[in-house]
């Protein structure tokens, strides 16, 4: 029990993690040691050649406290170069957790990486400022819908399920700068249930070698930048 409550002290301090070339990590983060993490602001990760996901949620209850719904809101900085078996970022339920400091996120040469955000994920990013995302092969939607997310979104009185076909938004306040790269796959921002987004502050737009893209670009009525997506619903 000592070892534990030492252990727990270090990572309350904790505030970096930088890994390199860790060959046999498979996953860096494991639910139980979340919640420990309060102070965690910056992580890069370049090089690990076996790691399949960085942070471990499936262990967490599905409906937590108020306190569990702010993992990982500490986090300013992500940074995810050169893993070429990543396929979560986040592997479990995501409703428990905050990016509500996230300010800049890098993912470069993710080779089996298909999605970044679940839609409670997206809402929560109210301070991302930079987005880059590049080589990454499989990706196809930057939003994806989790499992059973839908149940939980709040509907019009009286609507049924013919009408669940509904224009919803997403909008990113402080959002600045926003690079799209050799995406051989995306097709969209996101699937199964957000089709527009709003970037008041977007100052810097690329978007090269992103050939099956359908999301459409376009200036507001008050000059901010928006996105325009098909809905692709499951």
């Amino acid at each position: 029990m000592a070892v534990l409550g030492q252990q727990n002290g270090f990572l309350q301090r904790l505030e970096s993690v930088l890994v390199y070339d860790c060959g046999d990590v498979r996953a860096l983060f494991p639910a139980k040691l979340l919640r420990a993490l309060k102070n965690l602001r910056r992580v890069e990760i370049c090089g690990s050649n076996s790691l399949e996901e960085v942070f471990g949620l499936s262990e967490l209850p599905d409906e937590g406290s108020s306190e569990e719904k702010e993992l990982l809101s500490s986090i300013t900085e992500l940074h995810l170069r050169r893993l070429p078996e990543l396929k979560y970022i986040w592997k479990g339920p995501t409703r428990n957790v905050s990016f509500q400091s996230l300010a800049r996120l890098y993912l470069n040469s993710l080779d089996k990486l298909t999605f970044i955000f679940t839609q409670s994920l997206a809402q929560s990013l109210l301070k991302l400022e930079r987005l880059e995302i590049s080589n990454c092969g499989e990706l196809k939607h930057i939003i994806r819908e989790e499992d059973g997310e839908r149940k939980i979104i709040p509907e019009s009185p009286g609507q049924d399920d013919q009408a669940i076909n509904v224009e919803k938004e997403i909008v990113l306040p402080n959002l600045k700068e926003l690079s799209l790269e050799q995406l051989s796959s995306i097709v969209c921002f996101s699937f199964g249930w957000c089709d527009y987004f709003l970037f008041p502050r977007l100052e810097k737009l690329k978007v090269h070698q992103c050939s099956k893209l359908t999301t459409k670009f376009a200036t507001a009525p008050d000059g901010s930048m928006s996105a325009q997506s098909e809905v692709l619903l499951i």
